[in-house]
């Protein structure tokens, strides 16, 4: 068990990190009514790694050194950057009370047109099969440490900038529910939210996949909602149950020989079964 503990405990390190992010983000994505936004992005930045995939397979790119970096691994982050960046323009946009489609419903057709295209493109390369797996399922379990240093840095940059400006960016998702009145430059922030939403999508997606990182940006903040209404007791609460989660899946994933991520979502989403049954049982004896 010992041996165990240990041989996840890089992961755990970079699961911490990813829900100490996405717990916080995820309240954001609920109260904003945009639950699919998170998921929509992550597949447009997945589109953007998919196409600088094939530029590599078509141009061999892939001996191309810049210093010790390898070009094919700049190329995929500048790629899924600027399809992220093309995305957060256009959500800002979007959100526009003279457009009667409501925004949800292009995110849907975002993530479906982004899957699509990524689907295609990656079933016309070698090991399209291995990189459809990895770019839903993620290689959790496989993390180093030097991702980890790096989700650190990237994750403690983007959560500077989310508490310097908390008030702008709370009193902004509170406006879409009419808590609170609308805010100076409202486009502006908006761009900023989903712009740093889609650096911290683009780093985790590269570990947990899209399907865990969908889980971790939902069903914590579910859960928390369920509990609290103060954001920070909900960031809390969610960084709890995700962690929670994540060790048993990490566990299970080594002792069972099974993939981890759909482990850590199934957990995921027992524990949130378990706290709505909690939550119903408190409510009728109050």
């Amino acid at each position: 068990m010992l041996s165990n503990l240990q041989f996840i405990l890089v992961p755990l390190l970079a699961g911490i990190l990813l829900l100490s992010v996405t717990s916080y983000f995820g309240i954001h994505v609920l109260k904003r009514e945009i639950i699919f936004i998170d998921i929509a992005l992550a597949q447009i930045a997945v589109l953007g790694g998919v196409v600088a995939i094939y530029i590599e397979h078509t141009f061999e790119t892939h001996e191309i050194m810049i210093g010790n970096l390898e070009f094919s691994n700049i190329l995929a982050y500048i790629s899924s950057l600027v399809f992220c960046i093309g995305a957060a323009v256009i959500f800002t946009f979007l959100k526009n009370p003279k457009i009667k489609v409501p925004i949800e419903a292009f995110i849907g057709i975002a993530y479906a047109f982004a899957t699509t295209a990524a689907v295609i493109i990656l079933d016309k390369g070698a090991g399209g099969d291995v990189h459809l797996h990895d770019m839903l399922a993620g290689v959790l379990l496989w993390t180093t440490w030097q991702q980890v240093l790096r989700l650190a840095i990237i994750f403690l940059i983007i959560g500077g900038f989310h508490v310097v400006f908390r008030k702008h960016f709370i009193q902004l998702t509170e406006s879409y529910q009419g808590k609170s009145g609308p805010i100076r430059q409202q486009r502006l922030w908006d761009f900023l939210f989903y712009f740093s939403f889609g650096i911290v999508i683009i780093e985790a997606v590269k570990i947990a996949g899209v399907l865990t990182v969908f889980a971790f940006l939902i069903i914590p903040a579910s859960i928390s909602a369920l509990f609290s209404v103060h954001w920070r007791n909900r960031i809390i609460i969610g960084l709890v149950s995700g962690l929670i989660a994540t060790l048993l899946g990490l566990y299970f994933s080594i002792t069972l020989d099974l993939t981890a991520s759909p482990l850590i979502i199934l957990f995921l989403g027992m524990i949130l079964l378990i706290s709505y049954m909690v939550r119903k049982i408190a409510a009728k004896r109050t």
